[in-house]
């Protein structure tokens, strides 16, 4: 999927300037991080979480010192401000210490060349968005679910009509050709929704959240 963005307007400027803002964002765990490093290495996660505690020990040893210290990551190093409101009578103390990092270019280049980047929502387009799903059912695991179990949808613009038929929380089976509704089961505001999975034959679905903003038109926020 990548990274999803939307274009919001600047509120900092208020020119009608867009900016760029990350949608979504989780939180990977150390402990999921641990195992993950830990895989086709022979060692385990407490080896990992060893050798974290022990870069941060070596992190605290020479930084204080005025030291540089160089990883693969990139260059760590103190940085200290000042403090005081007259710029001359200003204190410089460990108070105002900083951690810098300045990441190594190529490990950069190849963050760069592994994202995508998914413009999911303009200021322009206003159409549902779905960031989100969860199987509430089974520990909040994304994208899957069996027949009576209860989705957590979330994004953006996902108000509509229950008692239209048109519109609603719809899966899509993979020729695109069969949609079926599902039955609400609750929604907070305009930006969740919680939905019970119909009974449908086994296989790959898309889920589609379709509203009626206006009485012209049905606009539809997809999510696969």
């Amino acid at each position: 999927m990548g990274v999803q963005v939307a274009l919001v307007e600047d509120q900092i400027r208020k020119d009608g300037s867009i900016v760029p803002r990350v949608l979504g964002r989780s939180t990977v765990s150390f402990e999921k991080l641990l195992e993950f490093m830990a895989k086709d290495t022979g060692l385990s996660a407490n080896d990992m979480s060893a050798t974290f505690t022990q870069f941060v020990k070596a992190l605290v040893f020479y930084l204080p010192e005025g030291d540089q210290v160089q990883t693969p990551l990139g260059t760590f190093a103190l940085r200290v401000r000042s403090s005081g409101a007259d710029p001359t009578q200003r204190e410089v103390n460990p108070e105002g210490a900083q951690l810098r990092l300045r990441v190594d270019r190529p490990l950069l280049e190849r963050l760069r060349l592994a994202t995508s980047v998914e413009i999911v929502d303009t200021p322009t387009l206003q159409l549902p968005v779905v960031r989100r799903i969860e199987n509430v059912e089974s520990g909040g695991t994304p994208n899957q679910g069996l027949a009576g179990q209860i989705l957590h949808v979330e994004g953006s613009r996902l108000s509509f009509d229950r008692a239209d038929a048109g519109l609603g929380v719809f899966f899509i089976g993979a020729d695109g050709a069969a949609a079926t509704r599902a039955a609400v089961y609750s929604r907070i505001g305009s930006s969740t929704i919680d939905c019970k999975i119909p009974e449908l034959i086994a296989g790959d679905y898309g889920l589609e959240v379709r509203t009626r903003p206006t009485e012209k038109d049905v606009r539809v926020g997809a999510a696969t």
